[in-house]
This record gives C-alpha cells, structure tokens and sequence, in this order.
C-alpha cells in the first residue's frame, strides 16, 4: 500500500514511521521537505513536497490542523481523486470536528475514512498499556474497512469498526477524550469489551 501522510507534526511523522516500519511505502507531504527531513526517522519513508508524495498514493493520510484541510482539498482536488483519504485533523472550535462535508463538495470523486483523530500522538507511540493493546474507533466505506483496518494495526493499535458515515460519532469520542486528558493525561485510550 502507498501511503501519503500530508503533515510532519507529532500526528503525521508518528503515523507515518509506523506504517513504514510495517512495511507501506510511505511518502511524507510537506510545504518545506527540507526543513521537515526528520519526521521520517530512520523508518524508510521519504519526505517530499506534498505534490510527489500524493503521486501514485493509495491511501491519503491527513494530519494538517483542521483548519487548513479544506484549503489542502481544494489546492489538490484534482490529485486527490479515487484516492482514499483518511482524515485525521480536526477543526476544534468548529461545528463539525471533521472534514467530510468538505471532502464530499471539494473531492467528490474521492472515498473518505475517519481515523487517528481521536488519541494524542502520544499514543500512537506507545499504543499498549501494561500489555493490552488500545483501540481505536474508525469510520470507512465498508470496501475500505480492511485498508484503514490494516493502517491502525500498524500503529499497533487494535481496529474498531463503525461502519460507514460515523465521522460524527467519532467526534464525540473526540469530545469525551478532551473531558479525559485533563485528569488521565493525554496517553488515555479507550478498550472496548464485549462477550
């Protein structure tokens, strides 16, 4: 799978080196590949403008601040579309924390998962507690549920799946998070437990 992670903070360079590890090819998307060299690591990924790394992606991975995904949208639409974008921004102090209605109007061609929005990065390194995996909440077309499934498991977190259309949802198990990490801390995740 190719995978394009558009952000090089905390979120996108600790995704991105995990699914490298895991064997993706992974391409990191920066406004300066230069400046933003290290979040690659020693994983194998490439860091390269945000043009060559949506080249021939699979799979886009965006890790912006919320504010800047529907700019990102419209700049690259063209790029974008058939591709599978996982959103991982959120719009805090928006309305909607997501950016599927923004997807739907600006890359109607593309298909749209929500994923990796939900933890602090800190979690995403070290995704086990005292040996139990975390899990994580996704959305995704059920004919992208295994892709995004797979990009979860490479963090080494354990997938669950809402089926499709759930980016609301998600949301406010973001809002729940927010209510945690001032008393937990920002490593707080969720463990689903069922028969």
């Amino acid at each position: 799978m190719a995978v394009a992670v558009v952000g090089t903070g905390n979120v996108g360079s600790t995704l991105g080196r995990a699914f490298a590890r895991a064997g993706m090819e992974v391409r990191f998307g920066s406004r300066d590949p230069d400046a933003a060299a290290g979040a690659a690591g020693d994983s194998g990924a490439r860091v390269v403008t945000v043009h060559a790394a949506l080249d021939g992606a699979d799979v886009v991975v965006i890790a912006v601040p919320g504010g800047r995904v529907a700019g990102f949208l419209r700049e690259h639409a063209a790029a974008l579309d058939g591709c599978l974008i996982v959103d991982a921004a959120n719009r805090v102090g928006e309305a909607a924390l997501n950016s599927s209605a923004d997807t739907a109007e600006l890359v109607p061609g593309a298909r749209y998962a929500r994923a990796f929005n939900s933890y602090g990065w800190e979690v995403f390194a070290q995704p086990e507690f005292d040996g139990e995996q975390a899990d994580l909440l996704y959305t995704a077309e059920a004919r992208d549920q295994a892709a995004v499934g797979q990009l979860i498991e490479a963090v080494g977190l354990r997938p669950v799946y809402l089926g499709p259309g759930q980016a609301d949802v998600l949301d406010t198990v973001l809002r729940l998070m927010f209510a945690l990490f001032p008393r937990y801390g920002r490593r707080t995740a969720l463990r689903l437990l069922t028969d």
